[in-house]
């Protein structure tokens, strides 16, 4: 399963260990239903010092290397993805093991 519509979705979802990151506000809190936000980039700029324009080259890679994978878990795309790796990663241990 890929990000719903965004991969930077999963940043909304995890939003708060992303705070203060790449010039977003320190105070940034998740919505409540990341995945019902159109325009996740959008979002992300919105919440950076006017002037300060988001962008998917240089911020994703920094964003994608700290954001919290057990918050970014209440994006129902994201819970997917996490629990078919971990039922991958389980399935290769029992072959291998």
């Amino acid at each position: 399963m890929l990000a719903h519509c965004e991969f930077e979705t999963w940043f909304l979802a995890s939003a708060e260990s992303i705070a203060g990151q790449v010039g977003l506000r320190s105070d940034l809190t998740a919505p409540e239903n990341p995945e019902s936000i159109r325009g996740a980039k959008e979002w992300l700029q919105r919440h950076m010092p006017h002037g300060r324009k988001y962008s998917e080259t240089i911020d994703q890679p920094r964003l994608a290397s700290i954001f919290d994978l057990k918050a970014a878990r209440r994006s129902p795309s994201f819970k997917k993805l996490y629990h078919d790796i971990e039922r991958l990663c389980l399935t290769a241990s029992r072959a291998t093991g």
